[in-house]
């Protein structure tokens, strides 16, 4: 991902430190490679991911490996009113995965953004605001957005 965007990560790590935000955008080689503890809470996150998949068994999961891929993938899948896993937005310089996409109505759509939690947090509902204006900027149409949360 070129580091020119605005990411939902670098948003929501933005909202906590300015600094490291800037950083994000403009020096990205001096934040540090996550450590163990950290790359375990990412591998939890996968592992949640995985299990929100079986709430809607006709979902496309849309290849998230390559940046420009995932984009253009998420455009074609769109066409097919089903329900995408890591679909990747992009308008502008602002860019956003979302866990869920999915289809309600004959053009709306519904994020729905899955968290490990023993509750719903207030980042939580700026996550799922940016998600909502890159869906919106790219012209989707989206009717709710929703937190579900896999209490641990």
């Amino acid at each position: 991902m070129p580091s020119s965007l605005l990411s939902k990560s670098k948003y929501l790590n933005g909202l906590q430190c300015r600094r490291y935000l800037w950083i994000a955008c403009n020096d990205p080689e001096r934040i540090p490679k996550p450590d163990a503890v950290t790359q375990y809470v990412f591998d939890q996150g996968h592992l949640v991911s995985q299990l929100a998949k079986r709430l809607y068994p006709r979902g496309i999961d849309v290849p998230a490996e390559d940046f420009g891929g995932n984009i253009a993938m998420t455009k074609e899948f769109l066409h097919q009113k089903k329900p995408l896993f890591e679909a990747g937005m992009l308008c502008g310089r602002i860019y956003s995965r979302l866990d869920i996409l999915n289809p309600v109505n004959e053009d709306e759509w519904d994020i729905i953004e899955v968290k490990s939690s023993t509750s719903v947090k207030d980042i939580n509902l700026h996550d799922v605001s940016f998600q909502r204006l890159c869906c919106e900027d790219s012209g989707l149409k989206i009717r709710k957005c929703i937190l579900a949360y896999i209490k641990q």
